[in-house]
């Protein structure tokens, strides 16, 4: 194993018992999002005007070294929408409102989205088992549509960069059913080994291409203009460098999101999208366009706290994030989108991406 693929290694293993770390917080009485739950009554604040609140807001983006871009929805309208910082510092090269970036594991809620669709339309079901669809796996009898959707399957993936590109969904799916391992128990175990999956139970289904199937069911449907997959970023969309922060902005990251990397997350976090973008895909979760609100509620079990459909639940609220190096993507807000945070980055916050999420959504609360 070269010294690459090691680094991957350690850099999905700390992913992994970071998300690990908000699966325990979620339960836990002490834990981060219980220390600010929705039951507990919150400090009161003097009200500011709108012009105050954006440059409020404006300052603790700035002051956190966040670059990328901001948006926040307040009352279900965009209330803020920034971009921060360089997309190339060498080339100097802006970031806007409208650019795209890897959106990580945010696809992941895409493609429960899309298995949730075929459950409501009665193609699938929450109790189908994997067998129906892999039945090589180890343990594929037992473990359910619903376990992989919430991380309960068993199923751990690697996150490395194969050997050689993986052009093709098939040399894609074979790649994670040769890397991945399937344990016995069920406990909540993050890994895109779920979503590969699951993307290829919806091509198997609707006798397409998963990213077929995403362009027709979601991209077309929503009429997105910034929304690509890794292996067609057009030429003329500036392509995000990654950075991180250490005593000055733009250091080079080691962590090289390469193409090698991002053919091999199918499902599970090789898109590209604006911020803008996503908001109209997260708020078709709930306006009708692909659910109402109850049907998605029930369907993904969000009144349930935890992580479910590639969102973790709590306290009436929803968070997610997705990490890919320095590539650092994240929503946070109420079920009904009427408050979100939705932060793309090219270079984290120090603070990092909850931190800094759950401190904007407290100023739009407070307003």
């Amino acid at each position: 194993m070269n010294k690459r693929s090691k680094s991957y290694i350690l850099i999905g293993v700390l992913c992994f018992f970071f998300i690990l770390f908000i699966g325990w917080n979620l339960k836990s009485d002490t834990g981060f999002f219980a220390k600010y739950s929705s039951g507990e009554k919150q400090p009161t604040h003097n009200v500011v005007t709108k012009s105050e609140l954006e440059t409020n807001i404006d300052q603790e983006i700035k002051t956190s070294h966040f670059q990328g871009t901001a948006l926040l929805v307040s009352q279900g309208n965009i209330f803020f929408q920034q971009g921060y910082g360089y997309a190339d510092a060498e080339k100097k090269l802006v970031n806007k409102t409208e650019s795209v970036y890897p959106i990580a594991s945010l696809q992941k809620i895409i493609t429960g989205a899309i298995i949730l669709e075929l459950v409501q339309a009665g193609e699938l079901k929450m109790d189908t088992t994997l067998a129906s669809f892999y039945p090589e796996l180890k343990y594929s009898q037992t473990i359910t549509i619903r376990d992989m959707l919430n991380h309960t399957s068993g199923i751990l993936m690697p996150e490395e960069e194969p050997a050689t590109l993986l052009k093709t969904q098939k040399s894609q799916i074979d790649n994670a059913l040769k890397s991945l391992a399937v344990m016995p128990d069920k406990e909540f175990m993050y890994t895109n080994g779920n979503y590969t999956l699951l993307a290829g139970i919806i091509s198997k289904i609707s006798g397409q291409e998963y990213e077929d199937v995403v362009q027709k069911r979601v991209i077309e449907k929503l009429s997105l203009k910034h929304t690509y997959f890794w292996d067609n970023l057009p030429k003329n969309e500036t392509k995000v460098q990654p950075y991180f922060y250490e005593g000055q902005d733009y250091q080079t990251d080691s962590f090289s999101a390469n193409e090698k990397l991002f053919s091999s997350l199918l499902g599970a976090g090789n898109m590209y999208m604006s911020t803008a973008d996503f908001l109209t895909f997260i708020q078709s979760l709930a306006n009708g366009q692909l659910f109402d609100q109850k049907q998605y509620e029930q369907l993904a079990d969000a009144k349930r706290e935890g992580y479910q459909a590639g969102i973790f639940y709590f306290d009436g609220l929803k968070y997610s994030e997705g990490n890919l190096g320095a590539y650092n993507t994240v929503v946070y807000g109420d079920l009904a989108n009427q408050n979100l945070v939705i932060l793309f980055a090219n270079q984290a916050p120090v603070n990092g991406m909850s931190e800094l999420s759950r401190g904007l959504y407290n100023q739009l609360l407070n307003k």
